[in-house]
């Protein structure tokens, strides 16, 4: 036992330093590690990919000098979770605000999600295939989770750019990029044989644990079942994605995935667990050491609106002479430092568990479906209730509380979003972006109806601004509070009103990949900048 803990500590630690990368093979033979045969024993070869592809999924690993810390802050933090209204920028930084808040793109910025999705998903992801082809059938379930994995990991990187170098994926090779319609196809045929993987696996076995698979999966230890769920529930939300652009096939799928097994209670809950040591919730390390966010504008003026009970274990109330209350940043502010440091901080530890997936979303999803007329077990006005009583019940915050009852909540007709102050400077005031109540109306119109499902996905959804931007770029709903017009670094790239639909491409690609990436900038609807939609945003 004690020579098989040492070959993990080998193994997964040599992957996590060369990213899997070219040299792959002399790594997995040093002689003072694990070697080529250690590596089949109990499933390491693959297993530790497994771990890597999680830990990196969103990145949370410690390691020197705060690398993945800073991954997840320009990956994440300062695009989806302020683009989604979730968070605002407490920093002015070195630019003193002209920056990715203030649609002044910058390539250091909006650059960092590629390199970092190709070499921490699609790398390891492509060694557990081809891992799996040397074991046979018995690596078929380690390649199916990678599988779904994968897909999670890429839909987020589509939906930051759109076209990627995806189907004949290489490490360090150049390949051609695909149009995110190809890459979104080959999505959900990646899914659909996954899931019919695990499923099958299930049935001959019996067991729907994988004990081989229990010790490398922080997410679900093993448990194949509620793998299919989770894939399952990628597929329904991957689409509702693409609605507006093919209804007839974001109808099957959707019906599909509901009808094979989405996540239906906490339970199925997908999180990354976090020891705030050698992983750790890098929003924590974002807010308290680097001092650089605090609760968005938008997130103050739906919760406060609402008397909404989450307020307080979502965030905290804000400091000095502001303190008894929450202040959220409006993006797009223009100041000095950190003047914006007093406003309401995350509640969040180093320890507190990272979101992949949570089931009150899946409710939503179902909600809106229902509301569009397809099978999704129940009614709109049924499903939206269940999505609410199932977010207040999944652990929040840094105390991993649940939020109560949701009756009171539910029943409120009137609570509408409350205007937003700026106690720093009146100038960034604004008015309440939305009427939208909280209690259902059947009488109400489909927009309407349509704008009270997103509005409370938004809220379930956070701290996950990825995902959040990318439904307000589909659906325009919530109604996020703007920058001020007046901020707008864009130079008429990125319109105010409609904000950021997507980064360009790195820099790095003109640089290394220049044919394919401009052959690329063709697949796009419009010159290559934050302004340019993406294929399923139909919303203009």
């Amino acid at each position: 036992m004690k020579k098989f803990i040492v070959y993990i500590f080998c193994g997964i630690n040599i992957l996590h330093i060369s990213s899997c990368t070219k040299n792959f093979e002399q790594y997995n033979t040093d002689r003072n590690g694990a070697t080529d045969s250690d590596l089949d024993h109990d499933n390491l070869r693959l297993g530790s990919l497994i771990t890597q592809m999680q830990v990196k999924m969103i990145p949370s690993q410690n390691l020197a000098e705060n690398a993945d810390v800073n991954a997840y802050q320009l990956i994440y933090s300062l695009m989806g979770d302020v683009y989604a209204g979730h968070q605002g920028a407490s920093n002015a930084f070195g630019n003193n605000g002209v920056n990715n808040t203030t649609y002044a793109m910058l390539p250091e910025w909006y650059g960092a999600a590629f390199p970092y999705a190709f070499q921490n998903e699609m790398a390891p992801w492509y060694h557990i295939k081809q891992g799996a082809a040397k074991i046979g059938s018995g690596g078929s379930t380690a390649y199916a989770v990678a599988q779904i994995m994968k897909v999670m990991a890429m839909h987020r990187l589509s939906d930051i750019y759109g076209p990627l170098p995806y189907l004949n994926f290489v490490p360090a090779a150049s390949v051609p990029y695909n149009s995110q319609e190809a890459i979104y196809t080959s999505f959900f045929a990646e899914l659909d044989s996954a899931i019919t993987t695990l499923k099958n696996n299930i049935e001959v076995t019996q067991q729907p644990q994988s004990a081989t698979l229990a010790p490398y999966d922080l997410i679900y230890q093993g448990n194949l079942s509620r793998w299919v769920k989770f894939g399952n529930s990628l597929k329904l939300r991957l689409a509702m994605r693409i609605v507006k652009v093919d209804a007839a096939k974001a109808k099957r799928y959707a019906e599909e995935a509901v009808n094979s097994g989405v996540m239906v209670d906490n339970t199925d809950n997908a999180r990354l667990l976090t020891d705030g040591n050698n992983f750790v919730n890098p929003l924590y390390m974002i807010c308290y050491s680097y001092n650089d966010t605090r609760m968005g504008a938008s997130m103050e003026s739906f919760l406060k609106g609402y008397k909404d009970p989450r307020i307080g274990l979502l965030f905290n109330q804000a400091t000095g002479a502001l303190s008894g209350d929450y202040h959220g940043i409006r993006n797009g502010s223009r100041f000095s430092g950190q003047a914006y440091s007093p406003f309401s901080t995350l509640n969040v530890t180093a320890n507190t568990p990272i979101q992949w997936m949570m089931a009150g979303e899946i409710f939503f999803l179902r909600a809106e479906g229902a509301l569009r007329g397809w099978n999704m077990d129940g009614t709109a006005k049924k499903l939206y209730e269940q999505g609410i009583v199932t977010a207040f019940s999944q652990p929040l915050g840094g105390s991993q509380r649940p939020a109560g009852d949701a009756t009171t909540y539910l029943n409120d007709g009137s609570s509408k979003p409350a205007p937003y102050v700026d106690p720093i400077n009146s100038g960034n005031n604004a008015p309440s972006p939305s009427d939208i109540t909280i209690k259902w109306s059947d009488t109400d119109s489909f927009e309407k109806k349509l704008e009270r499902i997103i509005t409370q996905k938004w809220i379930a959804l956070y701290p996950d601004g990825q995902e959040a931007w990318s439904e307000f770029r589909r659906t325009g709903y919530p109604k996020i509070i703007p920058i001020p017009a007046s901020n707008n670094q864009s130079k008429g790239q990125i319109s105010t009103t409609l904000q950021v639909r997507r980064s360009p491409f790195p820099q790095s690609e003109y640089r290394n990949n220049r044919t394919n990436v401009t052959a690329a900038v063709s697949l796009l609807n419009g010159p290559d900048n934050g302004g340019t939609p993406l294929w399923w945003d139909k919303r203009r």
